[in-house]
């Protein structure tokens, strides 16, 4: 962001009779609402300069940098302001938990049967365990570790990776018509566990695969086929 487009997003702000203004603080690979604090015009032009999310004491009255102490700094990927502009987004890559407890989020408590349940801040999207597991399987590749099993997978090479792939291809066509539900659950996720590795090996990450997905959205499978299948020189009618 320059400074020509922080001060954009500035006067797009509502600040309140104190020069305020609220800013949640979002994980930006998995959706979790870290926290909420407030910031001043100074500390949003900070939090540009610096790439770490910085915001105004109303107790001390001076700017802080979330994790200088603690260390579980927020870089800010991406800063953005609702439609009334009174409030403002940080898309965050959090390091570490972002409460003053040690929990994930500070949005931990959650009204419960027997009044307030505590946990570590709300789940993130199932979605995202695909993305965790594809982080996982590329630390086990630069693993030293002997037993485990996603690296010696990726060792074996391509043969090994295949051939697996093909065996939970076909283990999944057995469960979908089988009409046992966790069966075929265990089954879709040794397919996708699997593919994961394999994309790994062909350097293909996970979000490259999301990306394309997201494309596909409003257009119609039939055209999407048809223009993977046109060749690339064909005349354009």
């Amino acid at each position: 962001m320059t400074p020509n487009d922080i001060e954009a997003l500035i006067a797009a702000v509502t600040f309140d009779g104190a020069g305020l203004v609220p800013v949640i603080a979002q994980d930006a690979g998995s959706g979790v609402v870290r926290m909420l604090a407030w910031a001043n015009a100074e500390a949003l032009r900070a939090t540009v300069e610096s790439g770490l999310a910085t915001f105004w004491s109303r107790s001390r009255k001076e700017l802080w940098q979330k994790g200088a102490q603690s260390g579980h700094r927020l870089p800010v990927r991406q800063m953005r302001v609702d439609c009334d502009g009174d409030t403002v987004l940080y898309l965050v890559d959090a390091e570490g938990p972002s409460c003053h407890t040690g929990r994930t989020s500070c949005f931990f408590r959650a009204p419960g049967a027997d009044g307030l349940t505590i946990d570590d801040g709300p789940a993130a999207p199932p979605a995202v365990i695909i993305s965790r597991v594809a982080e996982v399987i590329r630390a086990r590749r630069q693993s030293t570790a002997g037993n485990s099993y996603t690296k010696s997978l990726l060792d074996a090479g391509w043969p090994k990776i295949l051939s697996k792939i093909t065996e939970e291809a076909r283990e999944v066509t057995e469960a979908l018509p089988a009409d046992d539900k966790p069966h075929t659950a265990h089954e879709a996720a040794d397919v996708i566990f699997h593919l994961l590795v394999g994309l790994e090996a062909a350097g293909v990450g996970a979000d490259a695969v999301f990306a394309e997905l997201e494309r596909r959205f409003g257009t119609s499978g039939h055209s999407e086929k048809a223009a993977r299948e046109k060749p690339a020189d064909a005349p354009v009618k």
